[in-house]
């Protein structure tokens, strides 16, 4: 039982829930850069769930995640699958495949996805999950570290194992999640941040520019960070003790902890989101962190895509994580 790469795509890899409890050893995270995407597609098959963003907990049944333009893949075995995210043309056999619902699978079925129209990442998600090995108690692959099942993409030829369909509890295919409930894809994002770790080394018209002001995401963008182009970010004077410990850049600090969605600005001159990919320690100050419901939003984001950033209140940002969680359950469900 199994599933055979024909055409990999530029960059498709296995995620589950992500990795916790390793950043002090410099392995981020890893996971789907969209979460909910992954998690709605688990749901539609019958799978476990992955957690949410930085949720503890079981890992959830891992899926795919594809990036930008998707790959052919041929099954080898029964089985029912989901698609959701970015909108990709899927087709099986030369039939169109709708998103966001359950679809029969026959073995010797070949599945083909083209290049994303809107979004950036889609998510298919096989009854039973890919019944790959965990490495360090997650089977998502961190590409950055080369850290995972594979440790790598997948490649032409590769062989994925996947459960036995007569083996689980009963999956329903044609059964629908109410789109409806979803933001879509496209047009300028709103990226909602909770200010700093070190927002008080920018200037106070930096701080304005920042959230006033748009940012394009250029093509530099990938699971360890998202380039977003846009005003120059000044820095106000810096303390004795950072010219003596970090360096004579204004935008060097100390080295310190990253965290997934930290936003550096090297030199004032871009803004950088980090990604689930991101590396854990480093010395640029970073202007804001966006919340973990919209790493989501910015994991969406194709290059040229315009973004604004939002302060909110980290209680805020608790209150929409627990609404994007809430999201996820059969009430959104839609039987076909």
């Amino acid at each position: 039982m199994f599933i055979e790469v024909i055409k990999p795509g530029p960059l498709s890899s296995i995620q589950d829930g992500g990795r916790l409890g390793y950043l002090h050893t410099g392995l981020a995270p890893a996971g789907p850069m969209d979460h909910l995407s992954l998690r709605i597609a688990s749901l539609l098959v019958g799978n476990e769930i992955p957690p949410p963003l930085f949720c503890g907990g079981s890992r959830g049944d891992a899926g795919f995640e594809f990036t930008l333009l998707g790959p052919t893949i041929k099954f080898h075995a029964d089985t029912i699958i989901a698609l959701a995210g970015a909108e990709m043309p899927a087709s099986l056999d030369g039939t169109e495949v709708p998103y966001y619902e359950s679809v029969p699978i026959s073995a010797g079925n070949t599945l083909s996805l083209g290049a994303a129209r809107r979004g950036a990442r889609t998510y298919l998600a096989v009854a039973g999950g890919l019944d790959v090995t965990p490495v360090l108690g997650s089977r998502s692959e961190n590409l950055f570290s080369s850290r995972g099942p594979f440790g790598r993409a997948l490649k032409r030829d590769d062989s994925i194992p996947i459960r036995d369909l007569s083996e689980l509890d009963e999956r329903r295919s044609h059964i629908r999640f109410d789109r409806s409930r979803l933001t879509k894809f496209g047009g300028e994002r709103v990226l909602r941040v909770v200010m700093g770790p070190q927002h008080e080394v920018f200037t106070e018209k930096s701080l304005t520019d920042f959230t006033n002001e748009t940012w394009k995401l250029s093509t530099q963008a990938n699971r360890t960070g998202l380039r977003f182009h846009g005003p120059k970010l000044e820095f106000g004077p810096r303390p004795t003790y950072l010219v003596r410990d970090a360096g004579a850049d204004p935008s060097n600090i100390v080295d310190d902890i990253i965290p997934v969605g930290g936003i550096q600005c090297p030199s004032g001159i871009e803004a950088i989101v980090m990604g689930t990919e991101n590396p854990t320690v480093g010395g640029f100050a970073k202007i804001a962190t966006v919340i973990s419901t919209d790493i989501a939003t910015a994991g969406q984001m194709q290059p040229g895509d315009i973004a604004r950033f939002k302060p909110v209140s980290v209680d805020k940002a608790l209150e929409l994580a627990e609404a994007a969680a809430a999201l996820v359950g059969t009430h959104n469900i839609i039987s076909g």
